[in-house]
Formats: C-alpha cells, sequence, structure tokens
C-alpha cells in the first residue's frame, strides 16, 4: 500500500512512493529535447534554466493529472461513494496523496498543478462560458485555489512563499487547516476496507506512437516511465482484478480520462504538450527587460505564482 491513516497512524510512504519520485527526478536528455523542439509561437529560444523548469512544471502537471484520473479509476472499480462532485472529490484524492509523501519533489508537482489551472484560466481567450456552470468539472482558478487551500492546511509554512504570493487570505488559510484533514481522512476512511498489503494488481502500461508532432512527448514520458509510476502506485495494496490499462496517446484533443467500461487511464499526449506551451509563453512575457549591455535587469520583485519552479530559480541570487 502506498500509504494511508488507519486508526489514527499514518502508514510510511513505500516502494510505490519511491518509484513515482525516481521517475520525477530520472527526466534527462529527452526532456530537454521536449522543450528545444517547435511547437508553436510560444516556444522561442529557451534557457536552460527555463528547459529545467519548465520540464518539471510539465511532468508535475502530468503526475496530478493522472493521480486524478486514478481516483476516477478507484471509484469506479471499488464502488466507492462520493458525496458532491465526483471531479473535485478526486482532485482532493490526487491532492492528499501528493502532500501525505512528504516528499520535495512531490510537494513541487502541487504547486506546479495549482500553476497550471492559474495558467490554463489566464489564456483561456474566450473567459468564462455559461458551459463552464454546466459542467463536471469547477472552474480552473476554482480548482487552482483548492489546490492551495490543500497546501495550506496540509503545511501552512512549507507552503508560505508560494500561498503569500497569491494574496490568500489569512480566515482561509486557517479554514484550509480543518478542510484538508476532512479531505484526507474521509478518503483514508473510506478506502481503508479495501486496503490489503499483500494484493498487487497487474496494470498494462502502453505508449502508443505518437507520430512526428509529438514524438517529443512520447518520448519524455516514457523516459521518465510516468505511466509506470500510476501502474506502481495504484497496482499495490488494493483488491482490484487485474486488467486496468495505462494508455498515453495521441488524441486530437487535449485531454486526460477514466474509461470504466474499457477499464482505462487515457493521458493525450497533446495535454503534456498544452501545458509546454503555456509555461514556454509564460516565460516569454515574463523576462526581465535587459540592460543596454544586453545583461538582463534584476527584477524588483519575482512573482511566486504562476510557474512555482521559475520562482525558485528567479528567486535566487
Amino acid at each position: 500500500m502506498l500509504f494511508r491513516l488507519a486508526s489514527g497512524q499514518q502508514n510510511g510512504v513505500g516502494d510505490s512512493m519511491r518509484h513515482i519520485t525516481t521517475a520525477l527526478i530520472a527526466l534527462g536528455g529527452a526532456c530537454a529535447a521536449f522543450f528545444a523542439m517547435p511547437a508553436g509561437p510560444a516556444k522561442a529560444d529557451l534557457t536552460p534554466e527555463e528547459i529545467t523548469e519548465g520540464r518539471k512544471y510539465v511532468v508535475n502537471n502530468a503526475i496530478f493529472i493522472l493521480f486524478h484520473e486514478g481516483g476516477h479509476m478507484l471509484v469506479s472499480e471499488l464502488g466507492l461513494p462520493v458525496l458532491g462532485r465526483e471531479e473535485d472529490a478526486v482532485d482532493g484524492l490526487s491532492s492528499v496523496m501528493l502532500l501525505e509523501s512528504e516528499d520535495e519533489e512531490l510537494r513541487a508537482a502541487m504547486q506546479d498543478a495549482a500553476d497550471g489551472w492559474f495558467l490554463i484560466d489566464a489564456n483561456n481567450a474566450q473567459g468564462v462560458q455559461e458551459a463552464d456552470f454546466q459542467g463536471t468539472h469547477g472552474l480552473n482558478k476554482q480548482r487552482a485555489y483548492a489546490l492551495v487551500c490543500m497546501m495550506s492546511g496540509k503545511d501552512p509554512e512549507y507552503f508560505k512563499a508560494f500561498i503569500d504570493s497569491l494574496e490568500f487570505p489569512q480566515d482561509r488559510r486557517e479554514e484550509c487547516i480543518a478542510e484538508y484533514e476532512q479531505t484526507r481522512d474521509s478518503w483514508w476512511g473510506v478506502l481503508d476496507p479495501y486496503v490489503d498489503d499483500t494484493k498487487t494488481s497487474n496494470f498494462t502500461v502502453s505508449y502508443e506512437p505518437a507520430g512526428d508532432d509529438l514524438q517529443y512527448v512520447e518520448d519524455m514520458l516514457k523516459e521518465g516511465q510516468v505511466l509506470e509510476a500510476i501502474s506502481a502506485t495504484f497496482g499495490e495494496g488494493y483488491n482490484i482484478p487485474d486488467g486496468i490499462k495505462v494508455t498515453a496517446k495521441t488524441c486530437g484533443v487535449i485531454n486526460a480520462f477514466w474509461d470504466p467500461a474499457a477499464r482505462e487511464i487515457t493521458f493525450c499526449y497533446e495535454f503534456a504538450a498544452h501545458h509546454a506551451d503555456l509555461v514556454s509563453q509564460y516565460f516569454e512575457e515574463n523576462r526581465a527587460p535587459s540592460s543596454s549591455d544586453g545583461e538582463p535587469q534584476a527584477q524588483a520583485e519575482v512573482k511566486r505564482g504562476m510557474v512555482s519552479a521559475l520562482k525558485a530559480a528567479a528567486s535566487d541570487p
């Protein structure tokens, strides 16, 4: 089992979480190629620092999204009760699993996931439409702030700089402590009857050919073993019948989804490419102006929202 609360006690982080951490930090040359290849006007020349921070941002968003879809899989396969909107519930599970890991890389994934929803919201040229209120998901900015609340509730000191940058109200920070504990304990309580540490489910991992335009995405996910990390996490400790598929492929749309009939989690290569475009555009729009000798001028303030990885790099002297 990955980790859970049982009788008020938290289990240690097991091999599954270590597998995820390894997958996150093992990304190398394929990730650099991912940002070096042209994919639209946002992909101007990037600095080595931007490549490093950008690749973390893209991979971390993929990890959060796949944890989210894994939550849908658990609800479906285990017949779990859901009070409220399922999309919100599995965002909560994804948040809790990443935050309870106590791992630096996975905590960074939480910040990048929040930044991802902020960037998607900021780049929505059409603005909020009536259909957005009618859909199954919360609004993009709502989802972002819900993740901020989870971070604040879990460890307000660790995430203080990030949360301060968003001017997140103090009264909400205090409320988020109880909200996080409720989300965590509710999920662990619902999952506990289905936990069996002796069980291992066989998942089928598949990277379908991406084609020339998105080959760099396929290479990145393969080299990072991102799908394998999800398989290892959700395939251990639950009494789930064998045969769950975890697939990355070209979909023709920006999406990720769980198909209960096919028993398949699908991550679309276009989703990672979309995050790459968003973060590349952000880098372009937020670079410090150059001085007369061509050297970037120091920024008076560093924006710590949006791309949290960029925040860390920009704040270093």
